[in-house]
């Protein structure tokens, strides 16, 4: 799975070297970034780092993570504009029935999204499938893919301020994943340790931790 989420961050050379981030005029990947598991850790790299700083990192990406360490080593290739940790999760079979509310957006029912997410319609057809819970002919909570590879896609969840809190993000994702399920690939889903309500939707979704997620990101 995690070698899964991998593939479907980011786009790599064929040696397995990140090179973008896996969106349409995607910024660059993270110098390191490192899925940890339960039977272990898959480490991938920036196809610009010097081979012996990657041995280096090799050598210090152990459990458990000396992340103030890795730092240091990262700038000394470029500055560090970030860091990034968090949970990962897989669906269970099932995800039970989604609220009738929740509506598929397809290219007709855009303008389902002018109220709120009307940023959303000129790149639908990147994020497809676009799931949306429907409150008066207008989309309050979206659950649409990130990012989409062969093989996976990875989450991302809105839902406008004054309807937060109240389930709605969750019955999109139950027919977001649904869908994708539907196309072939796997639905992930992945947050940092600071979003809490992000958290709580994984939860409510009886969702699976698979690994968690850290990254070094550096300047361009």
């Amino acid at each position: 799975m995690m070698q899964i989420q991998a593939d479907t961050l980011y786009t790599m050379d064929d040696q397995k070297r990140l090179l973008s981030i896996n969106e349409p005029d995607g910024e660059q990947a993270p110098a390191l970034f490192i899925g940890i598991t339960s039977a272990g850790q898959c480490s991938y790299y920036h196809e610009q780092l010097p081979i012996n700083l990657i041995e280096e990192l090799g050598c210090e990406s152990g459990l458990p993570l000396d992340i103030p360490k890795l730092i240091r080593m990262v700038e000394t290739f470029k500055p560090v504009k970030g860091v990034w940790m968090g949970p990962a999760y897989a669906f269970p079979e099932k995800c039970g029935e989604w609220h009738p509310n929740v509506q598929l957006i397809e290219s007709h029912r855009t303008f389902l999204l002018e109220e709120h997410f009307s940023d959303l319609i000129e790149r639908l057809h990147e994020k497809m499938p676009v799931a949306a819970y429907v409150m008066e002919n207008s989309a309050v909570a979206v659950c649409c893919s990130a990012r989409v590879s062969e093989q996976g896609a990875e989450a991302s969840l809105y839902t406008a301020p004054h309807f937060r809190g109240q389930g709605y993000a969750a019955e999109a994702v139950k027919c977001w994943q649904h869908h994708v399920k539907e196309s072939g690939r796997i639905p992930i889903y992945s947050t940092s340790w600071d979003n809490v309500a992000s958290q709580a939707v994984a939860r409510k979704l009886g969702l699976i931790q698979f690994g968690v997620d850290f990254s070094i990101s550096t300047t361009p």
